[in-house]
């Protein structure tokens, strides 16, 4: 299932990842605390993956951000003219889905800067919840799909290094990774059916900047830079894993809005 959230706001800035996870937990939190505290009291994969996608109309200034209390970046912010952004959310997880539906429909508001953390310019960005729609999936009955990344897919080998899809070990390391979250009891149970197959059609590198308070708290610095893949792809295998891939996004970081595709064919 797949959501979109139309969320009223002049700005958001680039480094969002963190507080749109936060959004989510408030509104699963608001509708079903002990579904919540199952997905995030436990070390368990998310069933879940999100894109925020500012309008066409946008404008991108370089501003200040304060993090948190120990940390204030120059990054870059989006700037709306019609003061709306959208945010979509794509899930297998029946449960996960209507969870959050019902706690984004009584949430309203959602303080995307909290006390003295991720304020922008100085100024507090508030998200204003206007609607929450259900999309129509594209169904996969083929075993080979085209998709297009609506976000960058992170690979990362056993040491946490980024792999490319131009790296040799790319193909593998995807594999590995898919039969590991397939495998996971609240995912599928079991692994993928057949391994994958990976054709970059028109791919490239994006660098994105990112932050987690336990990062910030472990390494003393204030963002991470993760090397993600975008662009088009072919992807090879099971109609029922393609699907499912389809539903909860493909590669590592998922839950925390990577790995988000769309099928072009």
């Amino acid at each position: 299932m797949r959501i979109k959230i139309t969320l009223e706001t002049p700005m958001i800035p680039f480094l969002y990842r963190h507080r749109i996870l936060s959004l989510i937990k408030e509104a699963l939190k608001k509708s079903d605390k002990d579904y919540k505290d199952f997905l995030y009291k436990n070390k368990i994969t998310k069933p879940f993956t999100f894109n925020l996608v500012p309008p066409l109309n946008k404008e991108i200034k370089e501003g200040e951000i304060q993090i948190d209390n120990n940390f204030t970046v120059k990054d870059y912010i989006f700037y709306s003219k019609d003061s709306y952004f959208n945010l979509f959310i794509s899930s297998a997880d029946y449960r996960f889905v209507i969870t959050l539906y019902n706690g984004l429909k009584n949430l309203k508001t959602f303080d995307f800067s909290s006390y003295e953390n991720m304020l922008v310019n100085g100024e507090k960005v508030i998200l204003h919840i206007k609607r929450v729609n259900v999309l129509n999936e594209k169904p996969i009955r083929g075993n080979s799909v085209v998709f297009k990344t609506n976000a960058p897919i992170i690979v990362e080998d056993k040491n946490d290094n980024p792999v490319l899809f131009s790296d040799k070990n790319f193909e593998k390391e995807l594999n590995e990774i898919t039969d590991r979250i397939l495998s996971s009891p609240h995912i599928k149970g079991k692994g993928l059916e057949k391994p994958l197959k990976f054709e970059p059609i028109k791919m490239g590198k994006q660098v994105i900047k990112h932050t987690l308070k336990s990062f910030r708290e472990k390494t003393g610095k204030p963002v991470m830079y993760l090397t993600g893949n975008t662009g088009v792809f072919r992807l090879s295998g099971h109609p029922k894993d393609l699907e499912l891939l389809y539903k909860i996004g493909i590669g590592n970081r998922t839950g925390q809005g990577f790995g988000m595709v769309e099928v072009l064919e």
